[in-house]
């Protein structure tokens, strides 16, 4: 990466630090985007060129969650199925949201209805990055692909509701880790053999078609 890109990289995230703080201690709904420009010393103009809304201040993390999804899937072991990838991502996730940290993140979209409206949207933006994945990688009708890709998001969004409910009710630490992973293996457990068996057709079509 370029001395350049390096550069905005770090100016981002100053500005999403700052806008943290803020939002963490005053609430997101009374912070403006003015003090978050002025905390981090950059003009309203610069904090917007790289956040087009506040609330993606707050959700700064989003479009790295998003490729992340796309990553596990296009980067699986040989052999390896959708599920399996997923899950072991999300498993990952489960000790950062178990820690004493995610509460103050947890309490900030509790406390904001635009928060949790923008959660419903970068949960269908990740749904549709999940149906473009599937649909490249498996081959299959994008129906299909969107109905797989609905059921995950599904799981994606209750492991990231119980874990702000667990944060808001002071669990966290390895109990909470545990906890968390064993609703998560319950999830995918419950979709396996609908997804699995997309993939298997995917399998026995490729099978037909190779020379």
């Amino acid at each position: 990466m370029g001395l350049r890109e390096t550069k905005k990289l770090r100016t981002r995230q100053e500005i999403a630090d700052h806008a943290m703080r803020l939002f963490a201690t005053r609430g997101f709904e009374h912070v403006t985007v003015a003090e978050v420009a002025a905390a981090a010393d950059v003009s309203e103009k610069t904090v917007f060129n790289y956040f087009p809304t506040k609330e993606d201040l707050f959700y700064d993390e989003v479009p790295a969650r998003a490729a992340a999804l796309a990553a596990a899937i296009r980067g699986r072991a040989p052999g390896e199925s959708i599920l399996s990838a997923l899950r072991q991502l999300q498993a990952a996730e489960c000790p950062r949201l178990s820690s004493p940290a995610f509460a103050t993140f947890a309490r900030i979209i509790e406390e904001s209805p635009a928060l949790l409206a923008k959660e419903l949207e970068i949960m269908a933006r990740f749904g549709q990055v999940l149906t473009d994945t599937i649909q490249g990688e498996l081959g299959v009708d994008e129906r299909d692909a969107r109905i797989a890709a609905g059921l995950l998001i599904s799981v994606h969004r209750q492991l990231f509701r119980t874990a702000r409910r667990n944060a808001l009710e002071g669990r966290h630490g390895a109990a909470a880790v545990r906890r968390l992973r064993a609703d998560l293996d319950r999830a995918y457990h419950l979709l396996e053999h609908g997804l699995g068996e997309l993939e298997q057709s995917s399998r026995r079509r490729s099978a037909v078609h190779t020379p």
